[in-house]
C-alpha cells in the first residue's frame, strides 16, 4: 500500500501543483480520475485486469503555432538591358530618316534650314515668342513607286527635336503651316515629289550651324544632319 500513497502524492501533485499544465475539458478529467483509479488498482493485490485508457490525455495537443507569413521573394535582379545602358528601356536601333515611317517607296530628306520672324500664308500664319526665332527645316518626300499613294505621316507617331551648334531647342510645334511634317496626310502621285517642314523656336542669338534632327519613333532613332 504504500506505493499506492506514493503513486496518488505524485500524481496529486502533477495535477495541482504545475503552473504550466493547460485547462482540461470535463471529459478529459473525467478520464485523468479513472486513469488514477486505475493505477491504484493496479497495485491493489488480488486485481488481475489492466487498466486500459487513452494516455493522450497527460498529454494534451498544444494548439499549432501561427504560421510566419513568407518572405519577400521580389526579383531584384537588374534586367539585363539596364545593367548595361543605365536603364530597363530597350536600346534604341538607328536607321535612316525614311525607315523611319516605314512606307513603301516612299523617300524622305532633308533640304535646307532657314530662320524667319513669321510665317504667313493666305491659310496660316505662326509667329515666334519674343526673344524668340522661327526654324524651318524643309523635307523632300518623293514618292519613288509606280503608282500614286497616300503619304500619312502624321500617323506614325514620330517625335523631332533640334540640336544647333550643340545646344537643343526642344520639340517640333504642332502648326497648320502647309507642310508640316507633324500633320502631313496627302496623296502623292508616281514619280513626284513634295516639301514637308518642321517648326522650332530658338533664341534669337542663336547660330544656325552644326543643325541636327532627331526623329524616334518607337525603338527607332534617325539622326539626320543638314548644315
Amino acid at each position: 500500500m504504500k506505493k499506492i500513497y506514493i503513486i496518488i502524492l505524485i500524481l496529486s501533485v502533477t495535477l495541482t501543483g504545475c503552473a504550466g499544465f493547460p485547462d482540461l475539458s470535463e471529459k478529459e478529467s473525467d478520464m485523468i480520475s479513472q486513469y488514477i483509479a486505475g493505477a491504484v488498482l493496479n497495485y491493489t493485490k488480488g486485481y488481475q485486469y489492466s487498466f486500459d485508457y487513452d494516455r493522450t490525455v497527460l498529454k494534451p495537443t498544444l494548439p499549432p503555432a501561427p504560421a510566419l507569413a513568407p518572405a519577400d521573394k521580389t526579383d531584384t535582379k537588374v534586367p539585363e538591358s539596364a545593367s548595361k545602358t543605365g536603364s530597363s528601356q530597350p536600346v534604341t536601333e538607328t536607321v535612316g530618316l525614311s525607315d523611319i515611317y516605314n512606307i513603301g517607296g516612299i523617300n524622305i530628306s532633308p533640304v535646307s534650314v532657314r530662320t524667319r520672324k513669321d510665317i504667313v500664308t493666305d491659310f496660316s500664319s505662326v509667329s515666334a515668342d519674343a526673344g524668340k526665332k522661327l526654324v524651318i527645316v524643309s523635307f523632300r518626300i518623293k514618292n519613288n513607286s509606280s503608282k500614286g499613294q497616300n503619304v500619312n505621316l502624321a500617323s506614325k507617331n514620330v517625335k523631332y527635336s533640334l540640336t544647333m551648334d550643340g545646344k537643343s531647342y526642344g520639340q517640333a510645334m504642332l502648326t497648320i503651316v502647309e507642310g508640316d511634317m507633324l500633320g502631313f496626310n496627302e496623296k502623292i502621285a508616281a514619280g513626284r515629289s513634295t516639301r514637308g517642314v518642321l517648326l522650332f523656336q530658338a533664341d534669337t542669338s542663336a547660330k544656325v550651324k552644326k543643325v541636327q534632327i532627331e526623329a524616334v519613333s518607337g525603338n527607332k532613332k534617325s539622326v539626320v544632319n543638314i548644315k
